[in-house]
């Protein structure tokens, strides 16, 4: 068994960088860590998609930082929770999910995770173990210990029945499987973002009435655009960890400039002092933004691929974007011209097909803005067809987006 650190410096790293709440306060989680005790801490993530992604990445990287000094660490799959679905954030219910669904998402996931914490020294748990047992009798008990009101007072609620949208009994049930988790692997710690901090903070509340015991939790800043919106899946602006380094650098550098500071801050290890003179830099302009970014990227890419894979992809970009050269990969696929003998296909529908626009729409848009070539030659006409050699055509979107289509 691990050796438990007791070093002030790194736990009050742990306890600050990235953090947004510490419940009941930061100086008694402090005053537990200093005192050699091994805890028991956790963080819950429901398989709803093939893929985590970099917001899930932030509490895992926090999860591995304890378990560096020591801890038990749990990674909870919530394969029970999955299939009622998280209400938090959400205007509308979510999809049902079957268990066999559940249990596909999360199957690639280990392997997601693997540079960011140690799979050899993680517990892994299932929800299902305990939440699938319990009676009606045992679950009428525990929301005996919540009120209406308490799940009425959640943000989101209050907004849905404000716009006469229905509220539905499993979502009341939600926060209570969530805080009955934390009683059935008694934790002393359970981790999380800012938006589960209801949720988690029923699991404190079952906890001292359950086995008066006191639970703590830490919640981590969200990874927001400049409008405040959560970068996620539900906001269709995420960064997953299946991603290719050189998407996950490319995505980064489209960040808005405001995104800079709190990324390094949350997403790096880059040392207080170094995010210090980051501030002072953006604040008086010493240096261009686009080059802190690149650092960001690379950085983010390191973490989670490699330095080998960093490296690759920051060449990557420095090549297409400021070199004007095509990716060293480029991807390929199959076009079915429906039986045209001639081998021809309209420009509209060869990028739809392709992937690279959603709509014959869009394509004209991008037509207008000058925004698309085949073999290099800008496109200005809508209506043109185009033979697809066997060769293949080298489709191109914007400066970034490249497609070579073959004839099926």
């Amino acid at each position: 068994m691990s050796k438990i650190i007791t070093d002030e410096i790194k736990i009050d790293n742990i306890l600050s960088r990235g953090v947004e709440n510490i419940y009941p306060d930061k100086e008694a989680l402090k005053k537990l860590l200093m005192s050699g005790k091994r805890i028991r801490l956790y963080c819950g993530y429901d398989p709803t998609a093939l893929t985590l992604h970099i917001g899930h990445g932030i509490t895992i990287r926090k999860l591995a930082k304890f378990l560096e000094l020591g801890h038990e660490v749990i990674f909870l799959f919530g394969d029970f929770t999955a299939q009622v679905g998280d209400p938090t954030d959400k205007l509308a219910l979510r999809k049902p999910l079957t268990h066999s669904e559940v249990m596909k998402n999360l199957g690639g996931w280990k392997k997601q995770i693997g540079n960011i914490i140690d799979l050899k020294k993680v517990v892994f748990k299932f929800n299902s173990k305990w939440l699938s047992k319990l009676s009606f009798a045992e679950l009428l008990k525990l929301s005996s210990y919540f009120t209406a009101q308490q799940t009425l007072a959640r943000g989101m609620f209050k907004e849905r029945m404000s716009q006469g949208k229905d509220l539905y009994l499993n979502e009341f049930m939600y926060p209570i499987m969530q805080a009955y988790d934390s009683v059935a692997m008694d934790v002393d710690l359970e981790i999380g973002g800012n938006d589960q901090m209801f949720n988690m903070l029923a699991g404190r509340t079952l906890m001292k009435k359950m086995k008066n015991k006191e639970k703590f939790v830490l919640t981590t800043k969200l990874l927001e655009d400049p409008t405040g919106k959560k970068m996620g899946k539900s906001e269709g602006n995420m960064i997953t960890l299946s991603d290719s380094p050189a998407d996950i650098y490319g995505k980064i550098m489209s960040w808005p400039d405001e995104m800079i500071l709190p990324a390094f801050e949350i997403l790096t290890d880059i040392s207080n002092e170094t995010l210090a003179e980051v501030k002072t830099e953006l604040q008086v302009n010493k240096v261009n933004p686009r080059d802190l970014k690149m650092q960001l990227a690379r950085e983010v890419v390191r973490i989670y691929k490699g330095d080998k894979a960093a490296s690759e992809a920051e060449e990557n970009f420095r090549r297409i974007f400021q070199e004007g050269q095509k990716p060293e990969e480029i991807k390929e696929m199959k076009v079915d011209l429906h039986g045209d003998q001639d081998g021809k296909i309209g420009v509209l529908d060869l990028f739809v097909v392709s992937g690279l626009a959603k709509s014959n729409s869009e394509v004209r848009r991008l037509i207008k803005e000058g925004a698309i070539k085949i073999d290099d030659d800008k496109i200005v006409v809508e209506d043109l067809e185009v033979h697809l050699p066997e060769e293949g055509l080298l489709l191109q979107k914007g400066k970034k987006q490249f497609v070579r289509v073959f004839k099926k």
